[in-house]
């Protein structure tokens, strides 16, 4: 059976890769996070602590190694040198300790490497983004012949009550709730289920480098907002078109060696609702 370890099993990502993996994969999976209770395959550990997981990976000998963890937006403008350390210097950290082993480490990078100037970004375009959080990240991403940056853009439940995605700030609004949903910022990313079935597929094929994954059409926010709305909330908050804001970090893959079609959003959307009314591990009300 391999072992995989999940860094970050509180998160956003992290968690829902980790049960996934745990529960339905056939991987004998692993977790750090901090501040949770130890077991026998958790680590309640701060990474900070690069002595103790350094010895942890050694010992386990694991597979795979999904590092899920970084330091978002805000929080990284206001602490940049947690930003440089966890978005830049982890991942590069754990690309050395596992070099010349049998350990793949799969790094999830972001769209917000880019400014969203132009859309369709590709591996090959220059990763224009402004601030600490767009350049710690794109600093981050580990390329070689052995391990793989994973570049998407995610939504998905979250364990945090205090979480800041997009899709937990949707939820907590009551209903009668008027939103904006601005149709001039497009987005291309996948929901934390299909990150779990890319990571598993990336596993099973050997995929190295760096690999963008999205859907094959972007949508705008507006939309997005929309098929929120009717799949989870039964139309119950309204929301209003606001085309003043203009962004585009779709992306687009020329990665050809390796191939994952992602399914239309609506799909994900349904297969998200369904992941989150079977587990008691959420607060949402759907």
């Amino acid at each position: 059976m391999k072992k995989i370890l999940v860094i970050g099993i509180k998160g956003m990502a992290g968690h829902v890769i980790f049960n996934k993996f745990k529960d339905e994969y056939g991987f004998a999976a692993y977790g750090i996070a901090r501040n949770i209770e130890p077991s026998e395959n958790t680590f309640n550990l701060d990474v900070n602590n690069t002595d103790v997981l350094g010895q942890i990976i050694t010992e386990h000998k694991f597979d795979v190694i999904v590092n899920c963890i970084g330091i978002l937006n805000k929080d990284a403008e206001d602490n940049p040198d947690k930003a440089i350390w966890f978005n830049s210097y982890f991942p590069h950290y754990l690309e050395k300790v596992t070099k010349n082993t049998g350990t793949k480490v799969i790094h999830i990078s972001t769209d917000c490497v880019f400014s969203g100037n132009k859309g369709n970004y590709t591996e090959e375009d220059f990763k224009d983004g402004v601030g600490f959080y767009a350049q710690s990240k794109a600093l981050g991403e580990i390329v070689n012949d052995k391990d793989l940056t994973i570049r998407t853009s995610i939504i998905g439940p979250e364990l945090n009550e205090n979480g800041i995605g997009l899709f937990h700030w949707f939820m907590s609004q009551p209903d009668d709730s008027q939103l904006k949903g601005y149709s001039q910022a497009f987005w291309s990313g996948i929901t934390t289920i299909e990150l779990a079935k890319v990571v598993k597929w990336a596993i099973e094929e050997n995929v190295v480098g760096l690999k963008q994954i999205a859907p094959h059409h972007k949508i705008n926010k507006f939309d997005l907002l929309q098929l929120f709305n009717e799949i989870f909330r039964e139309n119950k908050l309204t929301i209003i078109e606001d085309d003043h804001y203009k962004v585009d970090k779709s992306l687009l893959s020329i990665v050809t060696k390796y191939t994952y079609n992602v399914p239309e959003y609506r799909e994900m959307l349904i297969e998200m609702k369904e992941w989150i009314k079977s587990k008691k591990i959420y607060k949402y009300e759907i």
